[in-house]
C-alpha cells in the first residue's frame, strides 16, 4: 500500500544539515556547508517573480518582496498564502503588507 501524506512540513533544515554532516565526515563532529537556494522576489501586484536585485515589477510597477518560507515565531515552514501559522499561530498577513 502507498502512502499520500505530504512529509513536507516535518522538515527541518537543521536536522537535515546535521545527518548530512555525520553522513558525510563518518561521525566525525565535521560540519558540512550545505548552500541554499535564495528565494526570488516576486511582484505583489501581478505575482510575476525578477532579479534578486529588482526593487519594483517591470511589468506593473508593483513592489517586488520576497516571499516568506518559514514561520518567524517557530521557523516551521508555512504555505505562501496563509494568514496565520499553523504551528504557533504568528500573525502572517502583516508581514505581507
Amino acid at each position: 500500500m502507498g502512502s499520500n501524506i505530504d512529509l513536507r512540513k516535518y522538515e527541518d533544515g537543521s536536522a537535515i544539515q546535521d545527518a548530512y554532516s555525520a553522513l558525510v565526515s563518518g561521525k566525525k563532529g565535521y560540519k558540512a556547508v550545505i548552500e541554499r537556494k535564495k528565494p526570488t522576489p516576486k511582484c505583489v501586484k501581478c505575482g510575476r517573480g525578477g532579479d534578486e536585485n529588482q526593487k519594483f515589477c517591470p511589468q506593473c510597477g508593483g513592489k517586488m518582496v520576497i516571499p516568506i518560507t518559514n514561520c518567524p515565531g517557530c521557523k516551521k515552514p508555512i504555505d505562501e498564502t496563509s494568514k496565520f501559522c499553523t504551528e504557533c499561530g504568528f500573525d502572517l498577513s502583516s508581514l505581507r503588507e
